[in-house]
């Protein structure tokens, strides 16, 4: 065996450690996206927190301005249903007016049969429309007071609901409060945790992730299958995460992979 040359053997062993650092670099930036991951899951998920509680306001508050809506269309329906009805009382009392003329001059002109019979048929006429027009008004008046039962369930119903509102505003600002305060803390901790073991492009991947995945951008792999799709992986999958010297990615939904330590 010939003799390595002067120098041979350094040269040899940094070049052997540089390797062997690969793999612990790798594991290094994974243990520190682990690290990220863990608290990226409750900064989501307090995150979704802080946009829900809003909303939930809001769709109170729609349902209240959609029953204050129902409530004005009918109170307009009313109106219109007693116009209706004022229309036909003075429609009747001009009528009632002009039956009572019609019974004077009859009155005076009983000598003449015919012109007699001409005014008692158009009094006939008169009283007819008059008895026809009260029904009609009747039934407005009926269609109005079931308009007006209705405003006032719909009053009660928006008075309630008023009442529960206020008490979730109350509710909802107090925990929109914990949860800000909360959102603040852990992305304080976040900063810290923040590592230089990771690199910008891996941190940039990762990231995406977190968007593209609801807050959850890693995902173990566990007798071969992702913990995030729950999808079978190929065995070539295990082998590339075990030798730790690159991210590896779930061919199913894009999770960077990792092994339980």
């Amino acid at each position: 065996m010939r003799p390595l040359p002067v120098g041979a053997s350094r040269s040899y062993t940094t070049r052997f450690q540089q390797a062997a650092a690969v793999p612990n670099n790798m594991q290094n930036t994974l243990q520190a996206l682990r690290g990220l991951q863990e608290l990226d899951q409750d900064i989501f998920r307090v995150s979704q927190e802080v946009a829900r509680l809003p909303r939930e306001l809001e769709q109170r508050r729609a349902i209240i301005n959609a029953r204050i809506a129902e409530r004005q269309s009918l109170e307009q329906e009313v109106l219109a249903q007693k116009m209706k009805v004022k229309e036909l009382e003075d429609m009747t009392t001009v009528q009632r007016q002009r039956q009572r003329k019609l019974e004077g001059e009859a009155n005076a002109s009983r000598a003449d049969a015919s012109m007699l019979a001409a005014y008692q048929h158009e009094i006939r006429k008169i009283k007819r429309e008059v008895s026809e027009a009260e029904e009609e008004g009747l039934q407005y008046v009926e269609v109005a007071d079931q308009l007006e039962a209705r405003i006032a369930d719909i009053q009660a119903a928006i008075d309630e609901e008023e009442k529960v509102f206020v008490e979730l505003s109350a509710n909802v600002e107090k925990e929109l409060s914990e949860a800000t305060e909360k959102l603040a803390g852990l992305t304080t901790e976040r900063d810290k945790r923040m590592s230089d073991s990771i690199p910008p492009d891996v941190l940039t991947e990762y990231e995406k992730l977190l968007q593209a995945r609801e807050g959850l951008a890693m995902a173990q792999l566990e007798d071969r299958v992702c913990q995030g799709c729950y999808m079978g992986v190929p065995a070539n999958i295990y082998v590339r995460i075990a030798r730790g010297r690159e991210i590896v990615n779930c061919p199913n939904c894009n999770r960077i992979l990792f092994l339980q330590s």
